[in-house]
């Protein structure tokens, strides 16, 4: 049986200055390397990436979350990620677009975050198909 990580739930506000320092190190390049046990460097590309967009979000004062595909959010949790409110992710998963399961003798909903990415990449793709669409028809003289 899988075992689950809990991260604990803190809210981490960096000094502006030191976010600003550690956002331009690695806007110029800088990396993020690991160390193994015998001393070998290991490069991280994917922690350098996590780090930049963690850094350009919290500069621009938005919050930062670090949550595994498995952890289970409510509804009112998964609104403010996706930025709409409750009510509407109830609607959401009685359309069936947000799978959710009940807690057990209860009405209440829960959401793994994963399910909740997969929602955000479903819309912004559908979003991206609606503006191209507009665009083709505004390039060919249509009146928008």
């Amino acid at each position: 049986m899988p075992t689950k990580t809990f991260l604990p739930s803190a809210t981490v506000r960096p000094r502006p200055t030191r976010t600003a320092k550690l956002r331009l190190a690695v806007e110029q390049g800088a990396t993020i390397e690991l160390r193994d046990a015998d001393g070998t460097f290991i490069a991280a590309p994917e922690l350098t990436e996590l780090l930049r967009l963690a850094l350009a979000s919290l500069a621009k004062g938005d919050d930062v979350m670090l949550l595994t595909g498995d952890t289970e959010l409510s509804p009112t949790e998964a609104g403010k990620i996706i930025g709409c409110s409750r009510q509407y992710v109830d609607r959401l998963i009685d359309l069936g677009e947000i799978p959710a399961r009940n807690l057990p003798k209860s009405s209440h909903r829960r959401i793994r975050a994963a399910d909740i990415t997969d929602f955000q990449t479903r819309r912004n793709k559908r979003t991206a198909k609606i503006a191209d669409a507009i665009n083709e028809l505004t390039d060919a003289g249509a009146i928008y």
